[in-house]
């Protein structure tokens, strides 16, 4: 009982972070498009680790899920909604590794982001939240 006591608080706090910082550096990122200026160096370096903090969090998200599905439920094999959150989960890790790697790799090379990739990216971590919260509400339903 205190385990699951113990996941389900970290990986509330890793929704908490992970959502709370996905907002802050959409909203960032978003509002310097539409000014159409480059952040400063101190905005940048904030935002770079808002993205760090965000992929610890959908680590934490990883960590604790895998613990409570098994604790809670004895396994993964949870139905088909379940493993449209995991996909929809899965996209939205890949789509915060690459926003982890890509603007160092960018900025190490000195080259300017693909500003094609920068308003996909957005859109495809959206939908994967968006399957994420269906398939979690669905599979959490009786």
């Amino acid at each position: 009982m205190i385990s699951v006591v113990a996941l389900k608080f970290f990986h509330f706090l890793g929704l908490f972070l992970a959502g709370g910082l996905g907002v802050a550096n959409n909203l960032l990122m978003k509002e310097h498009q539409i000014a159409k200026e480059l952040p400063s160096a101190a905005t940048q370096k904030t935002m770079a680790k808002l993205a760090r903090i965000g992929l610890v969090a959908i680590v934490l998200l990883w960590v604790t899920g895998f613990g409570l599905a098994y604790r809670v439920y004895g396994g993964m094999n949870l139905g088909l909604a379940f493993n449209i959150k995991l996909l929809g989960a899965t996209g939205l890790l890949g789509v915060v590794i690459f926003m982890n790697t890509y603007p160092q790799a960018m900025a190490k090379k000195g080259q300017a982001l693909n500003p094609k990739l920068m308003k996909i990216l957005p859109m495809v971590a959206r939908s994967a939240l968006v399957l994420v919260l269906v398939g979690i509400a669905v599979t959490t339903t009786s």
